[in-house]
């Protein structure tokens, strides 16, 4: 997300605003968050009350989703939707070190959250990509970026 001042604004920051962004986008987004692929949290739009245990578990999610796209031939891994009675879980990869995970209620428009999502992805990968946190490691406990 570019705008004034963004482009200085602390890394968790940047990606607090994209996750805001996803919410206010689409209809039904009730949290987001992006977390390392091993389980750590690095940003979160959600008022689930332990989204650090949300980051491992959505972790988990990704490298269940990794072996089943390898073991069926489908490729890498790029997205997958969970539904549930209460609604969506959807995952998608940003790069190879990171997820992001968005929480659906029933009334998610599936559509426009992958339409929108996927463009966001994008920039979310770039803004981990030339952060510190990748170029140094990303195994990086909840706290790493000044949450709060």
């Amino acid at each position: 997300m570019t705008g004034p001042g963004t482009e200085t604004a602390p890394l968790e920051e940047r990606l607090r605003a994209e996750l805001r962004r996803l919410r206010e986008q689409v209809v039904g987004v009730h949290g987001s968050l992006i977390a390392t692929s091993d389980g750590f949290l690095v940003a979160h739009d959600t008022d689930a009350e332990e989204p650090s245990q949300l980051a491992a578990l959505v972790a988990t999610t990704l490298g269940l989703a990794r072996q089943t796209t390898q073991a069926t031939g489908r490729g890498r891994f790029r997205e997958a939707v969970v539904r549930g009675e209460d609604g969506y879980l959807a995952v998608y990869a940003l790069g190879e070190t990171a997820i992001l995970a968005v929480i659906g209620g029933e009334d998610l428009n599936v559509g426009m959250l992958h339409y929108q999502t996927r463009d966001a992805a994008k920039r979310m990968t770039v803004l981990l990509a030339g952060s510190s946190w990748s170029r140094y490691g990303h195994n990086l406990p909840y706290g790493s970026f000044g949450h709060r």
